[in-house]
């Protein structure tokens, strides 16, 4: 594509498909944290193993004093779901982004550099809005994954005040 034949809008509206992708890098490195925080915990964090590795040692994780028994369905239930994106974010990750134009709108495509010696490689084509979606979906996932630790304020016992019975 010429640089002289790109209008401004079409400048801003590349410029926003970039944002996008940043936001969604910067969303699965806040899961990525949130899931090492659990690992941490249970004190089983495995060095240098890709992503998908800790995704399943989350979801095997026992002994952690940041997700209660009760959570483990949910815990699995989140893994499970990251274990569906991280094809998307390998994508994303490990490919050069380009920007064309599929009928009349911008789009990134994204060709993960892993499939450039196949026959037929796979090309990933996503728009502004889908890459905002993702962004979402990631730290929707974030967020769950925190509130697994959460403690529910109405079930802990109240200490006890002072100068109450049983207080000396």
């Amino acid at each position: 594509m010429d640089l002289q034949a790109i209008s401004n809008q079409e400048a801003l509206d590349g410029i926003e498909l970039l944002l996008a992708r940043s936001d969604f890098l910067d969303a699965f490195a806040d899961l990525e944290t949130a899931v090492l925080r659990v690992l941490r915990s249970c004190g089983t964090v495995p060095k240098g193993e890709p992503f998908s590795q800790r995704v399943k040692a989350l979801k095997t994780a026992e002994k952690t004093t940041l997700i209660a028994k009760s959570n483990h369905a949910q815990r699995d239930q989140i893994a499970d779901e990251i274990m569906a994106l991280l094809q998307i974010r390998a994508d994303i990750v490990h490919s050069r982004m380009s920007i064309r134009t599929i009928d009349g709108k911008l789009a990134a495509f994204f060709l993960n550099v892993q499939e450039t010696g196949a026959l037929f490689p796979a090309c990933r084509i996503l728009n502004h809005s889908e890459l905002k979606q993702l962004s979402s979906m990631v730290t929707r996932l974030t967020e769950r994954i925190s509130a697994l630790n959460r403690v529910n304020p109405a079930s802990s016992p109240r200490p006890p005040s002072l100068g109450g019975a049983g207080v000396p």
